[in-house]
């Protein structure tokens, strides 16, 4: 490099690299270093992979290879790991550097640290898809969710079981011990719920006591063993000031493609065997029967 670039890239407050043209790191700069913890020695051969957080998708790499080679400069947000292992996220710009006959020679990227300003994001964005609460997906996420899980049912051809959960006497548990009683009793359902599903499943509090289940990919069996884990974990009394509160839960269930195909039918099928669930007596679910 020109010694005026080298002197310019040193002092620059942002982090510099540059690579050859088959993606090999040619030089860092001292804010670099500083970011991501790693020297330019350490980093001089290396190929910018070794920074890979691995939270891109591979399409990620394809669109920034297919810009620069095409001589055309690539911005993004980035995320990356430190030399520690810690994530971190660089607004970074690369361009690809060109000889008087067009060739590509290097590439530089030029990037700031946006961790912060990524992570209120994050924190924004959870909170307007998530029960302040409980932190379960809100209405919103569960309606996203269940459309996404039914189109992929729909496309794999695969079974789905649809869950609608209530508490039984919630209201007269909020008269008797108060609110913040009918608190504890909804985060305990909702942290007892939650360690029944698999990872895949959700989980999401839809509106005051009721609460709803995606269970992709389960047919009636599989679901029967799931809901049976749900009554029972929830039939558990809470402890609460000395004694116990008692809040089972009332579950209905209806399946696709068996029981509807659309996301409002399914919705209300569950709902209405939520319904004849809480007729009966609560504590137990009831799968819908036309």
């Amino acid at each position: 490099m020109e010694a005026a670039f080298r002197r310019y890239v040193e002092q620059c407050p942002d982090a510099v690299m540059v690579t050859d043209p088959a993606g090999r790191i040619v030089y860092v700069n001292p804010a670099f270093e500083r970011m991501t913890g790693y020297s330019c020695a350490e980093l001089v051969g290396q190929r910018p992979t070794m920074l890979k957080s691995g939270l891109h998708e591979a399409d990620f790499y394809r669109q920034l290879w297919s810009a620069l080679l095409a001589g055309q400069e690539f911005r993004a947000l980035f995320a990356n790991r430190k030399k520690s292992g810690e994530p971190y996220y660089e607004d970074k710009i690369i361009r690809p550097l060109l000889d008087e006959r067009g060739r590509v020679t290097h590439f530089v990227s030029f990037g700031r640290d946006s961790t912060e300003r990524a992570r209120e994001f994050e924190r924004l964005t959870h909170a307007a898809t998530h029960d302040s609460l409980t932190d379960l997906p809100n209405r919103s996420l569960f309606l996203d969710r269940l459309g996404q899980a039914l189109r992929q049912a729909a496309r794999r051809e695969e079974p789905l079981t649809l869950a609608i959960l209530d508490i039984d006497r919630f209201r007269d548990t909020n008269n008797r011990h108060g609110h913040l009683a009918g608190d504890a009793v909804l985060q305990a359902v909702a942290a007892r719920t939650r360690a029944c599903v698999r990872e895949a499943d959700t989980v999401a509090r839809i509106g005051g006591d009721e609460f709803a289940i995606i269970l992709p990919g389960a047919a009636d069996a599989d679901a029967a063993g799931v809901l049976d884990k749900v009554v029972g974990a929830n039939a558990a009394p809470l402890a609460w000031e000395g004694g116990e509160i008692r809040a089972s839960v009332s579950v209905g269930a209806a399946g696709f493609p068996r029981d509807a195909l659309e996301q409002e039918a399914l919705r209300k099928l569950a709902d209405s065997a939520m319904y004849v669930a809480k007729g009966a007596g609560g504590n137990r679910w009831v799968v819908y029967a036309r």
